[in-house]
């Protein structure tokens, strides 16, 4: 893909928009590799009012923290950890009220995966949070910031590039480079970290669908009141794998009509035809053949959800889930300075809370967890 082509993507702005009543937030989902494809997916979700949370379990949003938008770096897992990390010590920290001393680094626990402590890791996508409790300790994003910056690729590896070298780009993947050795900025002390498995995908498959226990609404329920704590959540996210926190539940708001599960299959048609179309521009068969095959595969599993729908009796007219997520750039929220030596590269923070109906876990999770403290 061009510099060019890369540089819009990375532009393009989350909107608002209003739907009869509601208030929607229109987000980017980017594919994790370039192996997975390049075209940004849209979403939409309730973005929360004070109705929303009305009867709720609403016990953990006081410590929540809204996320950077990832844009296209895949981030989505320590984005979740970092956040269930800072979410954690919020709570054991009372006595912290500036919200920039409890904004942790994302940054340095990617890092942490590219420096190899996730290698020895039973499963890293549940177990990630072992490679962090290897250090035991994370800066601050004020110290060691979520980041854009210049790159280019060096025998298969990211390295720092000047502005405009040859080969280079400039994107929010700088942030996967580890550049802390010279820091002399304080670490944070955490504790050690657990997690308890609320349900993984008998594949092991972070893009499989309808493969959650029929109880999976109540098993997430259970365990948020168990430590009145988040949940770590993996699922389709309308073709690629993403995950985001569960911050509590609402068995009294209106879904809107599900709208993320029931236009699943509809998403997922698109963007199969999409593929199709890059299949027919393929100039080797066995480029033609995987694209085919992938597209294939997007139609199935959007039919999947479509009729796993239907045979549980559609959506409901309550139930939601709040999420904390880092895909949904709030035009309501400050704006997040990726570069503090550039100027216009920046975005709004995340919405804190979107809303995410229950169907959404029945349908579309293939992975739940909880990260806690072992105090």
């Amino acid at each position: 893909m061009s510099k060019l082509l890369i540089l819009f993507f990375l532009s393009l702005p989350a909107l608002a928009t209003n739907y009869g009543d509601s208030r929607y937030i229109i987000g980017a989902k980017y594919p994790n590799s370039t192996s997975e494809g390049s075209t940004p997916v849209y979403t939409k979700a309730i973005a929360p009012d004070s109705d929303s949370f009305k009867g709720g379990y609403n016990d953990l949003l006081k410590h929540v923290l809204p996320a950077p938008d990832q844009e296209n770096a895949g981030s989505c897992l320590f984005m979740s950890s970092t956040g269930t990390v800072e979410w954690w010590y919020s709570k054991l920290n009372p006595q912290i009220v500036n919200k920039a001393d409890k904004d942790l680094s994302e940054r340095y626990f990617m890092n942490l995966s590219k420096e190899g402590l996730d290698d020895d890791l039973e499963y890293w996508p549940t177990d990630m949070i072992y490679a962090l409790n290897k250090r035991g300790k994370i800066y601050r994003n004020e110290d060691y910031r979520y980041t854009k910056g210049w790159y280019k690729r060096v025998n298969g590896k990211r390295v720092p590039a000047l502005a405009n070298e040859d080969k280079a780009f400039y994107s929010i993947a700088y942030s996967w480079i580890s550049l802390y050795d010279d820091l002399t900025a304080p670490m944070i002390k955490l504790p050690k970290f657990e997690r308890e498995i609320i349900f993984k995908d008998p594949s092991a498959n972070r893009w499989n669908v309808t493969t959650a226990p029929k109880d999976i609404v109540q098993k997430i329920k259970d365990m948020i009141n168990k430590r009145n704590a988040p949940v770590l959540a993996i699922y389709n996210h309308v073709g690629y794998w993403h995950a985001n926190m569960i911050v509590g539940y609402n068995d009294n708001a209106s879904t809107e009509g599900c709208p993320f599960v029931s236009s699943y299959d509809q998403r997922m048609n698109a963007r199969a035809d999409e593929i199709d179309d890059e299949a027919n521009q393929a100039t080797t068969d066995k480029e033609r053949r995987k694209l085919i095959r992938k597209a294939k595969k997007f139609r199935s599993r959007g039919k999947q959800v479509s009729d796993s729908l239907a045979s549980s009796g559609g959506c409901r007219d309550k139930g939601v889930f709040y999420v904390r997520d880092s895909i949904y750039s709030d035009p309501d929220m400050p704006l997040y300075d990726y570069d503090l030596n550039n100027t216009g590269e920046e975005t709004n923070l995340n919405a804190p809370v979107i809303l995410r109906e229950y169907e959404w876990a029945e349908h579309l999770i293939n992975h739940a967890y909880q990260i806690y403290p072992v105090l």
